[in-house]
């Protein structure tokens, strides 16, 4: 009786081992294919104009630990399009991450092409759906390099059913302008 307590006991342990082993290793293989999917981590947007100490960057990854907001945007332009996207939301931005100069009134969004659209700071502040969105679709948003938009879009919603906000979404933000 001792001896097949004693194989029962060893079949159960390399069982238990086994089964720890090969989840160990899918739950590794799995996180690196997600963090293969990851933006550049180091990858920056400068931020820059009124801003306490000086003009700074953030990274990406600084970026992705931001409280984020996630929602389908319809994006009006000459075309309507509905996209679901995810992103920093940038009243957290602007209140967590950096010490925005109080004289500051707006915060210029400009993308790698000088294309540009100006906010007050007081309405940013005051919508939790302005984002800086990384995700589109659930998947992360890729560089110009390849063959992407751009790693970050100001994303704004719809004020009405009539409004046309497309001109107000940039696409590659690389830099934010406080003034």
């Amino acid at each position: 009786m001792a001896e097949s307590t004693k194989k029962m006991g060893l079949i159960i342990t390399v069982v238990v081992v086994s089964s720890l082993i090969i989840t160990g290793t899918g739950i590794g293989i799995w996180l690196g294919v997600r963090a293969s999917l990851h933006p550049e981590p180091g990858w920056t947007l400068d931020l820059t104009g009124k801003i306490q100490g000086g003009n700074t960057t953030i990274t990406m990854s600084e970026i992705l630990n931001l409280p984020s907001y996630k929602a389908e945007y319809e994006i009006r332009a000459k075309t309507n399009v509905v996209y679901l996207f995810q992103g920093a939301i940038l009243a957290n931005l602007f209140q967590d991450a950096i010490t925005i100069d109080p004289t500051a009134e707006n915060a210029t969004f400009i993308a790698s092409d000088d294309y540009q659209w100006t906010f007050s700071i007081d309405e940013i502040l005051n919508n939790n759906t302005y984002i800086l969105a990384y995700m589109q679709n659930n998947k992360y948003l890729d560089s110009y390099e390849n063959d992407g938009n751009g790693y970050l879009w100001l994303v704004v919603p719809n004020y009405d059913e009539f409004d046309f906000n497309g001109q107000r979404c940039v696409k590659n933000v690389v830099e934010i302008y406080f003034e």
